[in-house]
């Protein structure tokens, strides 16, 4: 009871500030047919962050996804010593996905199918949510049609409905298409 309520607690931190403040929005300007793992994801270096040493160390970012299409944000590195990450994303509808050592002790999740259009807020942490050394990672971020053969799709994590009174007001979920990509983006 305990964990859900945290879960619960952080997801409503995520969405409730104003998302330009709260975290980067990210977006992948193609969605991909490949089927080779993690193909087509942008990837990114981050930090898990903990400035003052005695605060809760995380990576947060927001990225774009349409409603129906499969979703993997992946974190595929850590390095520095007692890293151990758990990753919480919260989709514009209010679902929570999480998950704690889906490769090794990092993080994978994929949601297969998107429930709707908008800013899915991805938070990366210590899994036991207590301060931890900063550290770093690689992190990829993927848009694929929906499939249930892909394995890029496969093995969708578990998504719980978060508190419908306090997600979908305000900024933070108003749906939003990113700009076009640049002219010669298209993939």
């Amino acid at each position: 009871m305990r964990k859900t309520s945290l879960l619960i607690g952080l997801a409503a931190s995520l969405v409730s500030a104003n998302p330009g403040h709260s975290a980067s929005l990210i977006w992948d300007t193609g969605v991909d047919t490949c089927t080779a793992l993690n193909c087509g994801a942008i990837l990114m270096g981050g930090t898990v962050l903990n400035a003052v040493n005695a605060s809760t160390a995380r990576w947060d970012i927001a990225v774009y996804a349409a409603a129906g299409e499969c979703l993997r944000l992946d974190e595929t590195a850590m390095f520095g010593a007692g890293a151990d990450d758990e990753m919480v994303v919260v989709a514009p509808n209010g679902t929570v996905y999480r998950n704690d050592d889906f490769g090794s002790l990092r993080p994978r999740v994929v949601v297969n199918p998107t429930p709707s259009s908008g800013w899915y807020y991805v938070s990366i942490a210590k899994f036991t949510g207590a301060a931890a050394p900063e550290h770093d990672i690689h992190f990829r971020y993927g848009r694929y049609v929906r499939s249930t053969t892909n394995p890029n799709c496969a093995s969708p994590t578990a998504g719980q409905l978060g508190q419908q009174s306090t997600f979908g007001k305000g900024p933070a979920t108003t749906e939003v298409t990113p700009p076009a990509a640049p002219s010669g983006g298209s993939r």
